[in-house]
């Protein structure tokens, strides 16, 4: 199935632009990173999570009203799409089992005509979560350098070099967004941003297997036109592959409730920045170092 009939676009010609839009963003997302920073949520800030279920339907402000007589006016609280269900989720530092149990005493409290069945309570001691966290950025810098060796060995040094770029552009970016827009970090979160690491090398390696492909089949062509045909010819694969998959997305962003809502928002962003990356950051980047440095012809 090909969206678009035989395309012949000039990405090469146009990565000057790539550069500055990419440069530009990932300086925005490193000065959101360096002042504002990011909003740990409890997996690695430590603190307490608390799911009610109440009988009849409630307001939020109502919620939040209690929580305000215990000094919890701050506490996220979020409804599960259309159910009476609250998750409500705070940072703290003195004992999240208090946190829980305090919360719980003080709903039943001022609702005592409206029934409370809890459905779960989590606590994370900030101990356990300091070494989530130094876990979390093990796991992705071992992730980055794993994708970097195979794609070197899957086809060269600089396709390699190129993609662990990439990818480090694909998850500043995205934690930038997430930064912007108040986003709580948690363990979900990260789950979604090795899965735009997946993601953006799968994207990386299509488009390089087809230059691979190409530079055996084809003599006598400019190494810029060998990228910007084997991009063309995998274009209408990336475009509808891209397309269902954020479309997905979307609905479960808007559908999905907000317990889901900030993975399918990290997947959308991550996503539309590694379809754009594999062309404007890897396949730049590798045209770039070829035409300053050309590599033998084997």
């Amino acid at each position: 199935m090909e969206l678009i009939k035989n395309p012949n676009l000039p990405f090469m010609s146009w990565r000057k632009y790539g550069y500055i839009f990419s440069g530009s963003l990932v300086i925005i997302a490193l000065f959101l990173i360096s002042v504002k920073g990011p909003r740990l949520g409890v997996d690695f800030a430590g603190g307490a999570l608390v799911w009610v279920k109440f009988e009849k339907p409630i307001d939020v402000g109502d919620i939040r009203s209690a929580l305000t007589k215990i000094g919890q006016e701050q506490a996220s609280i979020q409804r599960l799409s259309g159910t009476n269900e609250f998750v409500i989720r705070s940072v703290t530092k003195t004992d999240p089992d208090a946190f829980a149990s305090s919360v719980l005493e003080q709903l039943k409290k001022d609702f005592t005509d409206n029934p409370i069945d809890l459905r779960a309570k989590e606590t994370v001691e900030p101990k356990i979560s300091q070494e989530l966290t130094r876990n979390t950025i093990i796991g992705v810098f071992v992730a980055l350098f794993l994708m970097g060796i195979y794609i070197w060995f899957r086809f060269d040094f600089r396709f390699g070099a190129a993609s662990v770029i990439s990818i480090f552009h694909d998850v500043l970016i995205t934690i930038g967004a997430l930064i912007l827009t108040g986003r709580e970090f948690t363990i979900v979160v990260v789950g979604a941003l090795l899965t735009i690491v997946g993601y953006s090398i799968n994207d990386t390696i299509v488009i390089s297997d087809r230059v691979r492909e190409n530079r055996k089949k084809v003599r006598g062509i400019s190494f810029v036109d060998l990228i910007n045909n084997s991009i063309n010819e995998t274009f209408s694969r990336t475009i509808l592959t891209g397309s269902f998959v954020i479309i997905t997305l979307f609905l479960l962003l808007f559908l999905g409730g907000p317990v889901i809502a900030d993975f399918a928002f990290t997947l959308i962003v991550g996503l539309i920045f590694g379809t754009y990356s594999s062309t404007f950051v890897v396949c730049a980047l590798v045209t770039e170092w070829e035409l300053k440095l050309p590599q033998k012809k084997k």
